[in-house]
């Protein structure tokens, strides 16, 4: 069976089937063998509302003068990072993959090269799956290891760039012909590495757990049609 396929189909599966998030055990909590008449620690604060208060602002009930649990030149949190980068991973790989399925859509009317229309109904399966990848994860029933730049990015429409925007224009009036053929690789090559530096750009700085998994799957799909698109480019003579 084709790699290809066979990646597809994990794909596919990614948009099937609802994320699969394990949590541990919560262990029980254990009854405390503290005897009734143990004083209360005097750090925490005699009164309830005074140990809330403390919380509140940040610190351990007992702790009120360390300066990072007061919020004084915290990073950001860890959690608002990952969504961030949920978010520019899902916009951009959705654009970029646009970008190419439309590419390849004029292919398979125009392109002439067996080889090329080949890959050109290869990438059209690949980019769909991939943008339902993407959308799934906008759905309400996604866990919460789909963090919530993940579902906002997945909910929007992708910002294609000018000049993607008129690259695509002039393919689809352009003639076939073994110079379409050529040009559609070329722009496939140049289509694949700005998708393999999003992947990687994730992979790198890290993400959520769903978006991380699909960014290892497409990584080294990419990588196999860059090096297969780069062979048809010598075939072509360019």
């Amino acid at each position: 069976m084709s790699r290809r396929l066979v990646t597809i189909g994990f794909l596919a599966a990614i948009a099937a089937t609802p994320a699969f998030a394990q949590s541990a055990p919560v262990s029980p909590i254990p009854a405390d063998p503290r005897p009734a008449d143990t004083p209360l620690n005097q750090g925490l604060g005699s009164n309830v509302q005074q140990r809330e208060q403390r919380v509140q602002q940040g610190g351990a009930p007992q702790d009120t003068t360390t300066p990072m649990r007061q919020g004084q030149g915290a990073a950001a949190p860890a959690g608002a990072q990952q969504s961030q980068a949920d978010m520019q991973y899902v916009q951009q790989t959705l654009a970029a993959g646009t970008v190419s399925l439309q590419q390849s859509n004029f292919a398979l009317a125009k392109a002439q090269h067996p080889r090329v229309k080949e890959f050109a109904n290869f990438e059209v399966a690949e980019q769909n799956t991939l943008a339902d990848v993407m959308h799934s994860f906008a759905d309400p029933s996604s866990t919460a290891s789909t963090s919530p730049g993940a579902r906002q990015a997945a909910s929007t429409a992708p910002e294609i760039p000018a000049a993607d925007a008129a690259a695509m224009e002039k393919m689809s009036k352009a003639q076939p012909g073994a110079a379409f053929d050529r040009d559609y690789v070329a722009a496939q090559i140049d289509g694949h590495r700005k998708l393999l530096a999003i992947q990687e750009a994730l992979l790198k700085n890290g993400g959520a757990r769903e978006t991380m998994n699909v960014a290892k799957l497409a990584r080294g799909q990419i990588v196999e049609h860059i090096a297969l698109l780069q062979d048809m480019q010598k075939e072509l003579g360019r």
